[in-house]
């Protein structure tokens, strides 16, 4: 019996060990965006910086495995030339819309079938954590998103994969705010959920295009 009860531990930490030890796989980085300071598990980073519908979007990234890990910060509110749609929250009600606005924008783009939600909170700023998933409940990006100032902000896994969760905790946990210059996030008075709606849109489209990228990049080498 006890020999058997071995055996079955054996066997069990063959499954556990790996797990534990994936984040040990890869070396961690410090990186800066905009006085954000985030950890990448390499130092192979890419940085884009453009101009999208008038709007500076910023952003960090880098693949491990199928998944792509990044963080953007992009203008909350000058996107439209349409006033209506300039506005940013004014309470926390309003927030928290302009936050559903965001990721149904994602969805949107996504094709996504399902999304799972909670609130989160990063020193002062209170955000959203959301996963999309598609119609065979495999998950298409895990995000957090936070509204600071005049920025919107989103640290996200792009094609999200199982084994890699302790890099994705690693990633998201390292992300330091304090160097931001504005925590406010209520600064607007109307219409958030369709301005969230837009940029979760956007920025969407961004992350396929770097997927694109990628691909082109895997392709060449195997040549």
């Amino acid at each position: 019996m006890r020999k058997i009860v071995q055996i079955i531990i054996i066997v069990l930490l063959q499954f556990l060990i790996p797990s534990n030890l994936i984040g040990q796989e890869f070396e961690w980085y410090e990186f800066e965006l905009e006085n954000i300071k985030i950890d990448f598990p390499s130092e192979e980073v890419y940085q884009l910086d453009t101009i999208v519908n008038g709007s500076r979007l910023n952003q960090l990234y880098n693949q491990i495995r199928n998944s792509t890990l990044l963080i953007q910060k992009t203008s909350a509110e000058k996107i439209s030339k349409d006033n209506d749609l300039s506005s940013l929250p004014y309470d926390y009600e309003s927030l928290i819309k302009y936050y559903d606005g965001f990721i149904n924008g994602v969805k949107n783009s996504t094709n996504g079938e399902k999304v799972e939600k909670e609130e989160i909170k990063n020193g002062e700023l209170i955000g959203i954590e959301y996963i999309i998933y598609n119609e065979i409940e495999n998950p298409i990006i895990l995000s957090q998103v936070f509204l600071a100032g005049n920025d919107i902000i989103a640290l996200s896994v792009y094609n999200p994969d199982k084994e890699l969760d302790e890099i994705n905790d690693i990633f998201f946990d390292s992300v330091n705010f304090e160097n931001l210059d504005s925590f406010e996030q209520f600064t607007g008075d109307s219409k958030a959920y369709k301005l969230g709606y837009l940029l979760g849109k956007l920025i969407f489209y961004i992350i396929l295009g770097i997927g694109i990228v990628f691909l082109i990049r895997a392709l060449v080498k195997k040549k």
